[in-house]
């Protein structure tokens, strides 16, 4: 994944900036973020975090409003290399309703849209988390009826201008149905995600009120 186009943005104005985490003492400030009490269900300690954050396919970013840090986000690069998955959008309770998890998530699908060859950005929660459903709708991601892993995905087809009409049907032959193909692999995605899972919180018992 390269750095250059993960921190590329266009011309919106930003509240809110994107950096992307590496050396383990850039995590430390993640520490002090406190979501609300019912929202805790649906974090992951930060340890859990900073360890699926190895995986060569996850990028996690630190969101920042000025100086503060205010919350952080996961980027999936999907085994389909068009696609891109958004996880564990997270934003401390002071700073929510405030439009920042918003501006989050636009900020990613910019990204994404500006990558080459990237086609859909997929967004996972869980069933009963109402805020981030709803926030993904006013985006216009379309949630699926499937679930994948017992949580909820939404997708985000990007639109792209017509090719020419000489080249209309070769890419005919190819048309399939990209919702379908998009569920299915999505389960395979980033497969050593759950297993970290089970592995860190095994050892960061007293961890959990970090995020």
């Amino acid at each position: 994944m390269s750095t250059q186009a993960m921190t590329n943005t266009n011309n919106k104005t930003q509240n809110v900036t994107l950096k992307e985490l590496k050396g383990w003492r850039e995590w430390l400030p993640l520490g002090r973020i406190r979501v609300k009490p019912e929202q805790r269900k649906h974090t992951s300690n930060i340890i859990v975090t900073y360890l699926q954050s190895t995986h060569p396919a996850v990028t996690t970013f630190a969101i920042y409003k000025q100086d503060d840090v205010i919350g952080y986000v996961m980027l999936i690069h999907a085994e389909n290399p068009a696609q891109w998955i958004i996880e564990r959008l997270t934003i401390d309770g002071n700073y929510q309703r405030q439009g920042y998890g918003y501006e989050v998530a636009d900020q990613l699908i910019d990204m994404v849209y500006d990558m080459e060859n990237s086609e859909m950005v997929i967004a996972r929660y869980d069933t009963d988390n109402d805020v981030a459903r709803e926030l993904f709708a006013k985006l216009k991601f379309e949630q699926q009826d499937k679930l994948v892993r017992g949580r909820n995905i939404a997708l985000l087809e990007f639109e792209f201008e017509e090719p020419d009409d000489d080249e209309d049907d070769e890419d005919d032959e190819d048309d399939t149905d990209v919702s379908e193909i998009d569920t299915e692999e999505s389960e395979e995605t980033s497969p050593e995600l759950d297993e970290t899972d089970e592995r860190a919180e095994s050892g960061t018992t007293n961890e959990e009120d970090k995020t």
